[in-house]
């Protein structure tokens, strides 16, 4: 038997760092009001959905809560952690020595106060991998709303191809639709088409 499974990945809307170039990680940054207008109208190009899973920062609650009316939240689908360099820009940080080991060599190298890679990619399809198994035997379609660098990790692990994970844009209030396949034990991406309010 082949396990399918239909998932909509949506990126919450734009924060004030978004649209200034900041890393925003763990911070418990808001949407503008740029990143509400670019949720509602992504909202005309989704289905309806019963519940939403979201990371627990304000703006990917707020972001749920416009596009259903449940929504379970969770720790596990935060955005990777910045530690000291949260907030800030590249300008910024760019002549720090730290932050360049880090730049050049993300795998190996933590951000002072922030979590390693390995640590972030354990996280997320450690949740990922609960809510598939979930709901492999349902025909609803999973919703989650969540940050730029979950969704691009995932979708770079599930297309098993050697690209990056850069390869997957998604701006603030996008989304991708993807169609999930198991294979023995592994989740493959069968089908993906990405979502923009345009």
């Amino acid at each position: 038997m082949v396990y399918r499974v239909v998932m909509y990945l949506i990126r919450h809307g734009e924060t004030p760092s978004n649209g200034q170039g900041r890393y925003i990680g763990w911070r418990n940054e808001h949407m503008s009001q740029q990143g509400l207008s670019q949720v509602n109208r992504i909202k005309s190009r989704l289905p309806l959905f019963k519940k939403v899973y979201a990371s627990d920062l304000g703006r990917c609650v707020e972001t749920a809560a416009i596009l259903s009316g449940s929504t379970g939240t969770t720790k596990k689908l935060r955005e990777y952690h910045f530690g000291d360099f949260d907030g800030r820009t590249y300008e910024e940080l760019k002549t720090q020595t730290g932050y360049q080991q880090w730049l050049n060599n993300m795998e190996k190298v933590t951000p002072p106060g922030g979590e390693s890679l390995p640590q972030f990619k354990d996280r997320i399809m450690y949740f990922f991998s609960e809510i598939l198994n979930d709901h492999s035997h349902t025909d609803e379609p999973i919703a989650v709303v969540t940050h730029g660098g979950v969704i691009r990790t995932m979708l770079h692990h599930w297309s098993k191809h050697s690209g990056s994970m850069w390869d997957w844009p998604i701006a603030p209030g996008e989304a991708y639709k993807v169609l999930l396949e198991k294979e023995g034990d592994q989740w493959i991406l069968s089908q993906v088409e990405h979502i923009t309010a345009s």
